[in-house]
């Protein structure tokens, strides 16, 4: 966590998934912050394992013990029934979710509340309304850098259309398209964990 959930460099400060709270890095047993399986433990293949979709660095999140026994293992969604995360997060999760479905194939726990998310509908309404910033960017490289993995729907969220067969929504901002890159020929300034949520993309051209 202290690589990939840092804040502005400081590596003993974790920024927490759903409640956004800084809290020290250092770990005490759960008591500050424990483990948020986005895609709950007692829903994976295999729990527990340490290579696996249970231990997969992409879906576990740190997070105040009291925010995350809230959610339990509830399905994300916006009826009673379902856990929101959050506006400012949505799109995190849709994207968290849409790995997880790709990369494991865990068709049999995706909808409703027996699964992960309430429907296809909300999943990428929450994709669209909350798109890729620079603070998910970082996290997608921190990560790369320790498992040499990426989370293909942060740098590619069209794909998630294209997974569902559904049309991608018009001017959608991504990180391949011209709404972050301006048609530049490259990225000068990479995001780091020691830069993430703070970063700045500079383009050949200029634009940053």
């Amino acid at each position: 966590f202290k690589y990939t959930d840092c804040v502005g460099g400081d590596t003993t400060k974790l920024s927490t998934f759903y409640s956004g709270e800084l809290v020290n890095s250092t770990w005490d047993g759960g008591t500050t912050y424990n483990r948020e399986h986005t895609w709950p433990d007692s829903k994976c293949l295999v729990k527990d394992s340490k290579a696996n979709d249970a231990a997969d660095p992409f879906q576990i999140r740190p997070e105040k013990q009291s925010v995350n026994s809230g959610r339990g293992n509830k399905a994300y969604g916006e009826s009673s029934d379902y856990h929101d995360p959050g506006e400012s997060v949505r799109g995190d999760v849709a994207r968290i979710v849409l790995y997880m479905y790709v990369r494991w194939e865990n068709e049999g726990k995706l909808w409703g509340t027996d699964g992960i998310m309430e429907s296809l509908d909300v999943l990428l309404k929450w994709h669209e309304a909350d798109p890729v910033d620079t603070w998910e960017m970082g996290r997608n490289d921190a990560v790369q850098s320790i498992t040499g993995a990426r989370n293909m729907f942060v740098d590619y969220p069209e794909l998630a259309y294209y997974l569902f067969d559904k049309a991608v929504p018009a001017n959608m901002p991504t990180p391949s398209n011209s709404v972050y890159n301006h048609n530049c020929t490259g990225v000068v300034t990479a995001p780091t964990c020691t830069e993430q949520g703070y970063t700045t993309y500079t383009c050949s051209c200029g634009d940053t």
